[in-house]
């Protein structure tokens, strides 16, 4: 009885939480966007640029790690319920990519913090 419970739940709670890495995801991709075209327009008008380059792949990339985390989150959800092989492997796949993008992302904050 708990056991179908927790499935009908996590029927929900899976797309929901991927739901919202995809959001976070969406708004990174946006605000990057934003911030390209502010820069753009900046340098078109010779105005002077504020933000470099590093602070909107600074921006973008928090907002992916951030939504690699829902996703990931979403993941480890429906793995407990159904693990499976292929579960498994996407669970580590994404792990793996945040991972990498969070040592990358803390290297170029880092890079950026000692340039200021």
């Amino acid at each position: 009885m708990m056991h179908e419970f927790l499935i009908a739940l996590i029927a929900y709670v899976v797309p929901f939480t991927e739901l919202l890495g995809t959001a976070v995801v969406l708004w990174g991709t946006l605000q990057g966007l934003v911030m390209l075209l502010r820069r753009a327009w900046a340098s078109l008008n010779q105005q002077a640029l504020n933000g470099s380059l590093s602070d909107i792949r600074i921006a973008i990339g928090e907002k992916m790690a951030l939504g690699l985390d829902f996703f990931l989150a979403g993941d480890i959800i429906g793995t407990i319920v159904v693990p499976s092989k292929d579960t498994l492997l996407v669970l580590g796949g994404i792990v793996v990519i945040r991972t990498v993008m969070a040592y990358f992302l803390a290297k170029e904050i880092e890079k950026k913090s000692a340039s200021e």
